[in-house]
């Protein structure tokens, strides 16, 4: 089993297998893009997106029947709320990179 391949936020790529199925998915009742709504929104309380017009009025939609927003962005909040910025250990190491951090130096260090 191969590693998965490492992106940059902001500047990673999606496979075609990948595009198709976020079309199709928005294709069926726009479940895709009310899907990505609630993590939009946990990326924008961080301050890492913006979130268009469309993007906040759904979002409020979304928070009018029953809180479905609101609580699926919880999650995806909470996963942010426990992101690292660095090389793990063991995991995505680099050739040349240490893969333990330095006596002192803090692990998450960018």
């Amino acid at each position: 089993m191969s590693q998965p391949q490492t992106q940059q936020l902001g500047s990673g790529q999606t496979t075609s297998a990948e595009s198709f199925w976020y079309v199709l998915h928005c294709i069926a009742f726009g479940a895709g893009y009310f899907a990505k709504v609630p993590v939009k929104k946990a990326l924008s309380d961080y301050g890492l997106v913006q979130m268009t017009g469309a993007e906040k009025f759904w979002y409020v939609v979304q928070n009018i029947f029953f809180g479905s927003g609101y609580l699926a962005k919880v999650i995806y909040k909470k996963a942010l709320s426990e992101v690292r910025f660095g090389v793990q250990p063991g995991y995505g190491a680099q050739p040349g990179y240490p893969s333990q951090p330095a006596p002192g130096q803090s692990p998450y260090a960018g």
